[in-house]
C-alpha cells in the first residue's frame, strides 16, 4: 500500500475534525424555516413592499443553503466510498467554504430590517412570535463561522495565545455552548458551571474550545433518553496542573468502550465512529496534558483532563473577537429581556394564578402548541405553605422556552418544573432543584452563618415537598408521574423512592418534612 505523505494525511483528519465538529446544518435550515415564515407572514398581511424587498434576500439565502447541502453529499458520499484522501480534503474543502460563505450571508446587516418589517405584523403572527427562536439559532451560527475563521488560520501560522481557562469556559458556554445544547435537547439538558477557578493555559485557544465543544456534544449525545440531563462543567486548580472535568447523568460506558476511546487511532481513514474523541485526545497532547474516563452504565460519565498551567501568568480580560465584530449577543438579549418584561407584566396582571397553580401548569400543557407539548413553571413556597413566586407557559411551537425566560432574576434561585410528555403520551411532571446554591439561600433570606450544605439539602427536601402539596391541592392529579433531578441527593434516606425513576406525585407529597420524622 502507497503511504500517503504525512502533511496531507493530517490535513484530511483535521478538515473531518471540523467538519465533524459544525453542526450546523440544522441550524441554518431553521433560519431559511423563520425567514419564508417570514415572508408568507407579510403576504397574508398584504404588506407588499416589505415582501418584495425581504423574498429577494430569502432567495439567495435559500441558493446558499441548497449548494451547502450539495457540497455536503458529496463529501458524505466520498468518505462512505473511502475515496482517494485527495478527493476528501478537496470535498472537505469546498463544504466548509460553502458554510461559510452561508454564515457570512446569514450574518449580513441586511437582515436586520427583518426586525422593521416584524414591527408591521400582529404581536400573534407566527414570525413574530418565533423570532427569539431564529435569533438563537443565528447566535450558533455566528460562533460556527468563527470556528471556520480561525481554523483557516491555523493553517497558516501556529496560533499560541495566553488566556485565563476559567474566562474562556464562562464566555463559550455562555455565547456558544449554550445556544447549542437548547436547540439540540428542546431544553431538556441543563448546563451547571461549577468551581471555575482561575488559571492561565498557553496554546491554540480556539483549539481548545473545540475541544471543550466535542465534549459537550459526546455529553449531550450520552443524555439523549433522558427526560431531564444535567451537564456538569468545572476546571479548578491542581498544584501546577488545572484540571477540567465534564460529567453527564447518561448512559455510560463499558470499559470497552472507554478503552475504544483510549486507544483508537488518530487518521480514521474513511471511518468517522469516535472521531470527536480523537480529536480531543490530540488537543490534550497539545497542550502536554493527560486525560481519564469514569464512567457506570446507567449512571453517567466524568471526563478528567489535566492540563498544565502557566504558573504566575496573569493575563488581561479581555472580549473575544467574535463579539467585538458583532452586536448579535446585545440584540438577543434586548429580546429576550423585552419578552420577559412582558410577559411577567401580563402574568402580574393576572395574579400569576397562585389559587390554582396545578390546573394551570396543566392547562398550558393541553393548550401547548409544540411538536412535543409541555409547559414550564417556576415556583417556590415558603415554610408557611405560601406561593412565594409562580411563573409558567405552554411550550410554542418554535420557540424552545428556559427558565431564565420566566423568572431572569430568579431563575437559579427557585425549584423550576417541567410538564412533559412520555413516550406512551401520558404526562410527567419534572421537579429541578435550584440551580445555585447561594441564589437559594439569598432568596431565602438565610443568614450568612446558617448557609450549610445539610441546610440547603434539608430545605430543599422540605421545599419539595409542599410545593407537591400545593399544586395538588390547586388542580394537579395526584397520580401524575414525578421526576425530580438529584434526587438520590435529597431523599437518600427513603432508598425505595431514591431506587426509582419516576413516581406518583402523591407519594412526595405525602412524605414529612422535618428531619426528625423521616423514614
Amino acid at each position: 500500500m502507497v503511504e500517503h505523505p504525512e502533511g496531507l494525511k493530517r490535513d484530511v483528519v483535521e478538515i473531518k475534525f471540523l467538519i465533524h465538529d459544525l453542526r450546523v446544518e440544522r441550524f441554518i435550515n431553521e433560519v431559511v424555516h423563520f425567514h419564508a415564515t417570514v415572508n408568507t407572514d407579510l403576504e397574508i398581511h398584504d404588506i407588499e413592499q416589505a415582501q418584495a424587498y425581504h423574498d429577494e434576500d430569502l432567495q439567495e439565502l435559500k441558493s446558499r443553503a441548497v449548494t451547502q447541502r450539495k457540497a455536503l453529499d458529496n463529501y458524505n458520499d466520498a468518505v462512505k466510498s473511502f475515496a482517494a484522501d485527495e478527493t476528501i480534503l478537496t470535498l472537505g474543502r469546498e463544504y466548509v467554504q460553502s458554510v461559510y460563505n452561508t454564515c457570512e450571508f446569514i450574518m449580513d446587516p441586511r437582515w436586520e430590517q427583518t426586525e422593521s418589517f416584524l414591527e408591521l405584523l400582529p404581536e400573534t403572527s407566527r414570525s413574530v412570535r418565533s423570532y427569539r427562536h431564529c435569533l438563537n439559532c443565528v447566535r450558533w451560527i455566528n460562533g460556527v463561522y468563527y470556528r471556520i475563521h480561525y481554523f483557516m488560520e491555523e493553517k497558516d501560522k501556529d496560533l499560541y495565545e495566553k488566556f485565563d481557562v476559567a474566562e474562556e469556559l464562562r464566555d463559550f458556554i455562555r455565547n456558544v455552548v449554550y445556544s447549542y445544547v437548547i436547540e439540540k435537547t428542546n431544553a431538556r439538558v441543563e448546563i451547571r458551571l461549577n468551581q471555575l477557578d482561575s488559571a492561565v493555559l498557553g496554546g491554540n485557544r480556539h483549539r481548545f474550545r473545540r475541544m471543550v465543544f466535542n465534549l459537550v456534544m459526546n455529553a449531550v449525545d450520552a443524555m439523549s433518553h433522558k427526560k431531564v440531563g444535567v451537564l456538569t462543567i468545572s476546571c479548578r486548580v491542581d498544584g501546577d496542573n488545572i484540571m477540567l472535568r465534564v460529567h453527564d447523568i447518561g448512559s455510560g460506558m463499558p470499559d470497552e468502550k472507554i478503552e475504544q476511546l483510549m486507544t483508537d487511532k488518530e487518521n480514521l481513514d474513511g471511518e468517522l465512529h469516535s472521531l470527536g474523541f480523537v480529536f480531543v485526545r490530540q488537543t490534550v497532547a497539545e497542550f502536554n496534558g493527560s486525560l481519564s474516563i469514569d464512567s457506570v452504565i446507567d449512571k453517567g460519565t466524568t471526563i478528567s483532563i489535566f492540563l498544565p498551567r502557566l504558573v504566575g501568568e496573569v493575563v488581561a480580560t479581555s472580549k473575544p473577537v467574535e463579539h467585538q465584530k458583532t452586536d448579535l449577543a446585545d440584540k438577543i438579549n434586548k429580546v429576550r429581556l423585552e419578552e420577559r418584561a412582558a410577559y411577567l407584566k401580563k402574568t402580574a396582571k393576572s395574579g400569576n394564578g397562585h389559587d390554582t397553580c396545578g390546573e394551570t401548569i396543566y392547562g398550558d400543557y393541553l393548550v401547548s402548541d409544540s411538536e412535543f407539548p409541555g409547559s414550564i413553571f417556576a415556583i417556590a413556597v415558603t415554610e408557611d405553605n405560601e406561593i412565594d413566586l409562580f411563573t409558567h407557559r405552554p411550550y410554542e411551537r418554535h420557540w424552545n422556552i428556559t427558565h431564565e425566560d420566566l423568572s431572569p432574576m430568579l431563575f437559579e434561585a427557585t425549584v423550576r418544573g417541567r410538564l412533559e410528555e412520555e413516550e406512551d403520551k401520558t404526562p410527567t411532571l419534572i421537579f429541578k432543584c435550584p440551580q445555585s446554591v447561594q441564589e437559594y439561600f439569598e432568596f431565602k433570606g438565610v443568614p450568612e452563618e446558617d448557609r450549610q450544605p445539610q441546610k440547603y439539602i434539608t430545605m430543599v427536601h422540605d421545599e419539595l415537598i409542599r410545593i407537591s402539596r400545593v399544586i395538588i391541592d390547586t388542580g394537579m392529579p395526584e397520580d401524575i408521574s414525578v421526576r425530580v433531578t438529584d434526587l438520590n441527593k435529597f431523599f437518600a434516606y427513603y432508598q425505595e423512592l431514591s431506587e426509582q425513576e419516576s413516581f406518583p406525585l402523591k407519594i412526595l407529597a405525602r412524605l414529612d418534612q422535618h428531619s426528625e420524622k423521616r423514614p
